[in-house]
């Protein structure tokens, strides 16, 4: 009976784990968009949304050129995919 009881949880506890790393199609194309816009040095990505929304934490200066690169990157992944649906990206200001 303990047997069986560790078998199922040893099983779920690896099921858990290989699900919890993967990435929906969406972030994949928002990593890659924040790949290519990482020349501002202020600008860190905190997370990236299951829907493809990309969180950023950063400095005023630099947020809407790098905002303008993230829409640029989008249009280009449009060029190839013209029902994707971009979401803007959200800088969150660096606190002072």
């Amino acid at each position: 009976m303990i047997r069986q009881g560790l078998a199922v949880l040893g099983f779920l506890a690896a099921t858990v784990g290989c699900t919890t790393g993967a990435q929906t199609f969406e972030q994949d194309l928002a990593y890659q968009r924040s790949r290519k816009c990482t020349q501002w040095p202020t600008i860190v990505v905190q997370r990236i949304e299951t829907d493809g929304r990309v969180v950023a934490i950063g400095r005023e200066h630099e947020q809407y050129q790098w905002m303008a690169c993230m829409a640029e990157q989008g249009r280009e992944q449009q060029k190839s995919k013209p029902d994707l649906v971009v979401p803007a990206p959200v800088v969150n200001p660096i606190p002072r």
